[in-house]
C-alpha cells in the first residue's frame, strides 16, 4: 500500500461533515462538530480516516483488564517497588482495568486503575490515564 499525505483544513472537515449528516439542522450540527472534532488533530486524523474507509481504532468498555506499559502510568508510580511485589513482568509491564474511555485527544485516551506500591511495601489501587497506543494487549482471562 502506498501511503499519502493529505493537508486538510476546516472547510474540507465541515463539508466532509455536513455531507454525511441527514438533519433540518445540518448547517448548524457540523458547524459545532467541525469545531469538536478540528480541535483535536487525533480526533480529526482519525475521523478524515475513517470517512476515506479506513477502520478507526476499537474503543474498550470500562472493565476491560490491560496490560500496559508501567513506566508511563503515573509520576508516583514505583516501579522498583512494583517489580519486586511481582506487579510488573519482566518486559516492564503491569495489568490495569480502564475505568472510562476519555475520547480520542492528543494524549490520554483511557483511565485506568492499577495496582502500585506505597512507602511502606504495601499494595495500593492508584489511577492512570494513557494513550490508546500504550495498550500492549488485552486479557481475556485472568
Amino acid at each position: 500500500m502506498t501511503k499519502i499525505n493529505l493537508e486538510l483544513d476546516e472547510t474540507d472537515l465541515y463539508n466532509a461533515l455536513r455531507g454525511i449528516i441527514k438533519h433540518e439542522n445540518a448547517d448548524e450540527i457540523a458547524k459545532v462538530l467541525s469545531y469538536c472534532v478540528g480541535y483535536s488533530s487525533s480526533a480529526s486524523s482519525l475521523f478524515f480516516k475513517t470517512y476515506l474507509g479506513d477502520i478507526a481504532p476499537q474503543v474498550y468498555p470500562a472493565g476491560t483488564m490491560i496490560k500496559v506499559q508501567a513506566q508511563g502510568l503515573c509520576y508516583k508510580t514505583r516501579l522498583e517497588s512494583m517489580k519486586s511485589n511481582g506487579l510488573i513482568d519482566n518486559d516492564g509491564n503491569c495489568i490495569g482495568v480502564i475505568r472510562e474511555f476519555r475520547g480520542f485527544h492528543e494524549r490520554t485516551n483511557y483511565y485506568i486503575t492499577y495496582t502500585n506500591v506505597d512507602d511502606d511495601g504495601n499494595n495500593y489501587e492508584d489511577t492512570g490515564f494513557i494513550s490508546h497506543g500504550d495498550i500492549v494487549s488485552i486479557i481475556e482471562e485472568f
